[in-house]
């Protein structure tokens, strides 16, 4: 049994990490109202994703158990850059706006792994601002500004 486990200790890890945060996002939404189906509370749409987050951590934890252990190689440059350009985006969105927020979001993303597109990310930058605008400020009504307040 040890013999299966110490090689795929790291990814066993990283599941259960994204379990934890599953399990927090329940913890957390449980002071939400959770409503019905045909009602749904302010509290259904995040212990739903929850749950469904940790299934999925717990699924691939499984599978992670049943495949042959393989070689891996961790790669600091995407879990720095990425992590970064969501601490950003955090900061960035109530005082600088939507707009900018994602804009900054997704060139700090960029550098995660290269090389660096400008067509492509100019691209998903107007993509990404248009679908937020979309799904936050027209469909769910948040006040959110797109360009600093």
């Amino acid at each position: 049994m040890r013999d299966r486990l110490l090689p795929r200790i790291s990814e066993l890890i990283a599941c259960g990490a994204i379990a934890a945060f599953g399990i927090a996002g329940i913890v957390i939404a449980l002071d939400y109202e959770f409503g019905s189906v045909r009602r749904m509370g302010p509290g259904f749409f995040p212990i739903a994703t929850s749950v469904v987050i940790v299934l999925l951590a717990a699924a691939t934890a499984a599978e992670t158990l049943t495949q042959p252990p393989r070689e891996t190689r961790t790669s600091w440059r995407p879990l720095i850059f990425i992590s970064l350009a969501v601490i950003v985006w955090v900061v960035l969105i109530d005082s600088a706006g939507l707009v900018p927020a994602s804009i900054a979001m997704i060139l700090i993303a960029a550098l995660a792994k290269p090389p660096f597109q400008p067509l492509a990310l100019a691209l998903l930058c107007a993509g990404i601002c248009i679908a937020g605008y979309s799904i936050f400020i027209v469909g769910f009504g948040m006040p959110l500004p797109l360009l600093g307040r």
